[in-house]
């Protein structure tokens, strides 16, 4: 029990610094975390992103997005169902055609299909914390680590989890539990943190 409240703890602070940087910074922190994102091999030979849509103050995910498509790369984002905390990636084209969800995140509609997520290569994982042996600490509602259960062990060794986190989000340790999925990497505006 203390796991979880001290999970409760951090996840307040670090939102709650994350919600307060000035916002001059974060559009240059953005900027260099991008930058490394772009340069890297992971987005250079990814074919198949999953990838979330920022919200809030999250790292601006939406260039990724035009970018990626620009690069004739597939874009996945998520289409989550907050009753069953199941979630989907869906094929996009462009971020015109979303839709608000009921908590005002813009998702693909649920008429569309979704994929089956072993075809992914590399998944783009949100996250309020990370340690530097790969440790996330998400929102809470556990989609993510839903997520991953359906994916092959094969295939789970193989997709690349990164994740985009602002440096003060990096802690030395996160309180996991055994379904807890680590990322391979983190991208922050001064690190590139290899598992």
């Amino acid at each position: 029990m203390a796991i979880f409240n001290d999970k409760k703890i951090l996840r307040k602070e670090i939102l709650a610094k994350r919600k307060n940087i000035d916002t001059v910074e974060k559009e240059e922190k953005d900027r260099k975390i991008l930058e490394k994102f772009y340069e890297s091999k992971y987005y250079i030979e990814a074919k198949n992103i999953f990838i979330y849509i920022s919200y809030d103050s999250e790292i601006n995910t939406k260039g990724i997005i035009n970018k990626a498509l620009m690069d004739n790369k597939k874009i996945y984002v998520p289409r989550t169902e907050f009753k069953t905390r199941l979630m989907d990636a869906v094929k996009i084209t462009s971020l015109d055609n979303l839709i608000e969800s009921e908590y005002g995140i813009l998702e693909p509609s649920a008429e569309e299909p979704h994929i089956d997520p072993n075809g992914l290569d590399l998944i783009v994982v949100p996250g309020v914390a990370f340690d530097i042996n790969g440790g996330r600490m998400g929102y809470g509602a556990g989609f993510y680590d839903r997520y991953f259960e359906k994916i092959s062990k094969d295939n789970m060794k193989k997709v690349i989890k990164l994740a985009l986190a602002y440096d003060f989000q990096i802690l030395e340790k996160i309180p996991m539990n055994e379904q807890d999925v680590p990322v391979n990497y983190i991208i922050t505006e001064t690190k590139f943190i290899h598992r």
